[in-house]
């Protein structure tokens, strides 16, 4: 079986693990998954959703299992179902909220300083001059810290969606829907808008030193080359390196896979978005003033909602607020330092090991490390270091066979038919972080058809305001690219690679998500329409199309086809 050639362990069975609810995550990895990566940060996310549900006492089930179908990644929802463990653990998670509550600062600022030193100490060994023993210890501290990161990512997700479902109860208690009180959420510091902010600063630096006819004429792949042997540029591109330094520590793809390169690697991405971003400039588009809007637009919303706080609740509402804003915030920031961060810490890693193996010719080339599981990986390294003329001959015989057959298997899983849904489907969806985060909600559970061609498309409100325009279809960070100013993005999903597109178009669409996933999230912080969780846009809108987003409605139609 293909997918038991990636990890027998971890192979989805749908005939034994029919009791469990499972949902393909096309959310976090909507491309087949390659085997270091499911062997990694695929098996350290489902551990992390273990070692937090016990850590934080989450009431209604001890975490997220994780397997692979088809070469897709898929979540187990599996709950407690004894209802006196369930208040135990209710009684217990309370006090562990209530302790976030009140020191949310330093009990997020402790473990974010854990997670940027194990991603410092991933990226930071020196794998070239490393003996074999001392690569194998290396290897496993890399997995361990990656491991420990996922754990780290879900003990601050689970009181930080809690407390933000806290804060919504009160305002829906007060009849304010979910859009109106997530204005008041908006408008936040966090990693990933200060990265576009220091896009926007590098776009602007470019054609202020008159170098952005010389963006414009030279393609993509060649233009570092070119800017350094230009006089004039040698500011700009320490700049740029600077860049890099501080925000490259993101994967490509947005994907949790170590499969794809990161920005320090191939900065291709960002220098696309540079360009692209002349063009919105000339538009008359401003990064500082569109931010300004939505700052204004926040503390409109909070003015107005007071007024109708009564007076003796004034004070705790305000202090629901600030804790409402930061958890708010938490939502993306975490992604540039975990998700992202220590995929692509962990991806840079492993690629040196590869670069290491490629040299003695065990493997063709670098990245086919890839498609070794980490087991693979240490069992190699073992044997390198019992005796490395040994081990290449030993090794030489099955290494290249497997690495061919699994390349080939994981193109072949492109075209697969993995199902939405599998085992234990329940009638109705009552998790509200599966509804908040992933978007499944009873329309998904049974589904409506994300195979269906439809004209007009319904989803969750992601980010009020109307917008019509042509849409342009982006399935991974290939098409990046093409996007250009003020189109509509419609995509599977977006992640925090995908941020700075949220610059220059009009709106976006997504197949996947609900209020809290990123697309949602960013859509609001630039002040643009967003419609997410359709599950058919990619199936329905085609390149060119001129659609209609009305993001208060979660509605997007399609007003005139492209020939």
């Amino acid at each position: 079986m293909k997918d038991r050639s990636i990890s027998a362990l971890r192979t989805l069975r749908p005939e034994r693990d029919a009791d469990i609810f499972w949902f393909r995550d096309d959310l976090h990895q909507p491309n087949p998954m390659s085997p270091m990566g499911m062997t990694t940060v695929q098996k350290h996310h489902a551990w992390g959703y273990h070692v937090a549900a016990e850590e934080t006492q989450l009431p209604p089930s001890k975490g997220a299992h994780v397997k692979i179908h088809k070469g897709r990644v898929y979540l187990g929802f599996a709950l407690i179902k004894d209802e006196s463990e369930v208040a135990e653990r209710a009684q217990e998670f309370a006090k562990y909220v209530d302790n976030c509550r009140n020191n949310w600062d330093s009990f997020y600022a402790d473990y974010i300083e854990e997670v940027k030193a194990n991603n410092a100490a991933m990226r930071g060994f020196d794998v070239a001059n490393a003996s074999w023993a001392e690569l194998i210890e290396q290897v496993r501290r890399a997995d361990d810290l990656n491991r420990r990161n996922w754990e780290i990512h879900f003990i601050l997700m689970y009181p930080a969606d809690t407390l933000y479902l806290e804060f919504e109860g009160y305002c829906k208690g007060m009849d304010l829907d979910e859009g109106g009180f997530i204005a008041m959420l908006q408008g936040f510091e966090s990693m990933p808008a200060r990265t576009d902010e220091e896009i926007w600063k590098l776009a602007l630096a470019a054609r202020e030193r008159g170098l952005q006819e010389i963006f414009m004429a030279t393609p993509t792949e060649n233009l570092l080359r070119v800017l350094g042997g230009i006089k004039e540029a040698a500011g700009w591109l320490g700049e740029f390196a600077d860049f890099l330094e501080a925000y490259g520590n993101r994967i490509n793809a947005a994907h949790l896979d170590v499969l794809f390169s990161t920005w320090r690697e191939d900065p291709s991405p960002v220098l696309n978005t540079i360009k692209s971003y002349f063009k919105r400039m000339e538009d008359g588009w401003d990064y500082y003033q569109a931010r300004e809007g939505v700052f204004a637009a926040r503390e409109k919303a909070i003015s107005e909602f007071e007024k109708k706080v009564p007076p003796g609740d004034l004070e705790k509402f305000r202090s629901m607020l600030e804790i409402g804003q930061k958890v708010y915030a938490y939502q993306e920031d975490h992604g540039f330092y975990i998700d992202q961060g220590s995929t692509a810490a962990l991806h840079d890693f492993l690629i040196n090991v590869g670069t290491r193996l490629a040299g003695i010719g065990l493997i063709k080339e670098a990245k086919d490390i890839f498609f070794l599981s980490m087991s693979d990986l240490k069992e190699i390294i073992l044997d390198l270091g019992r005796s490395e003329k040994i081990a290449l001959y030993h090794h030489a015989a099955m290494v290249p066979a497997l690495i061919d057959e699994r390349k080939a298997d994981w193109e072949e899983a492109k075209h697969e038919d993995a199902p939405l849904t599998l085992g234990n489907v329940p009638k109705t969806m009552t998790d509200p972080i599966a509804i908040k985060v992933f978007g499944i909600i009873d329309e998904i559970l049974h589904p409506k058809g994300e195979k269906v061609v439809a004209e007009r498309l319904t989803g969750f409100a992601g980010s009020a305001g109307v917008v019509e325009g042509r849409a342009r279809v982006v399935t991974d960070f290939s098409g990046f690219a093409e996007v250009q100013s003020g189109e509509i993005l419609v995509a599977p999903f977006t992640g925090t690679a995908w941020t700075p597109l949220f610059l220059k178009i009009g709106g976006v669409v997504t197949d996947t998500g609900g209020m809290l996933t990123h697309a949602a999230i960013a859509a609001r912080e630039y002040g643009i329409p967003a419609v997410v969780g359709t599950w058919n846009a990619t199936n329905s809108i085609r390149n060119g199309d001129l659609v209609r987003i009305d993001g208060a409605a979660g509605v997007v139609e399609i007003l005139e086809r492209a020939s």
